[in-house]
């Protein structure tokens, strides 16, 4: 597995420098957050993202059951959105299927720039949203 990794990231690593000229280096650009919260000591909400350049894209918000309808997400989502501004960034994507929270993205803001029908299969939807800071 690490071959493979070297290679992808040698990749694009070439696309960015290309792209950008002779900058630092893709890798040393991103940066993964993650944001939590608990009760008794326990996780109950965690927020992922990875920032890359000016964007900042969550790949997991995930609230336990029990805590649902609590504002937890929203929270998280705004304390990022909040961080985001503080570092400057001009976005924030992510990705959530039909059955998972669409709705609850739309309440924030959050604008359906694409949509895949029947992904990841028949009869579901995957949206991809944005928010312009």
């Amino acid at each position: 597995m690490e071959v493979v990794s070297s290679f992808v990231e040698r990749i694009f690593e070439s696309q960015y420098q290309q792209a950008f000229g002779p900058v630092p280096s893709l890798a040393s650009q991103t940066d993964e957050l993650t944001l939590t919260r608990e009760s008794e000591g326990e996780l109950i909400v965690v927020l992922q993202a990875k920032i890359t350049l000016q964007n900042a894209h969550v790949t997991a918000l995930v609230v336990d059951e029990g805590h649902h309808g609590q504002g937890l997400g929203a929270d998280l989502m705004a304390e990022l959105e909040e961080l985001a501004r503080a570092r400057q960034l001009t976005s924030i994507t992510l990705s959530t299927k039909s059955y998972q929270a669409e709705g609850f993205y739309r309440k924030l803001g959050y604008q359906i720039y694409g949509q895949l029908q029947d992904v990841p299969q028949k009869g579901m939807t995957k949206y991809h949203f944005v928010k312009y800071l």
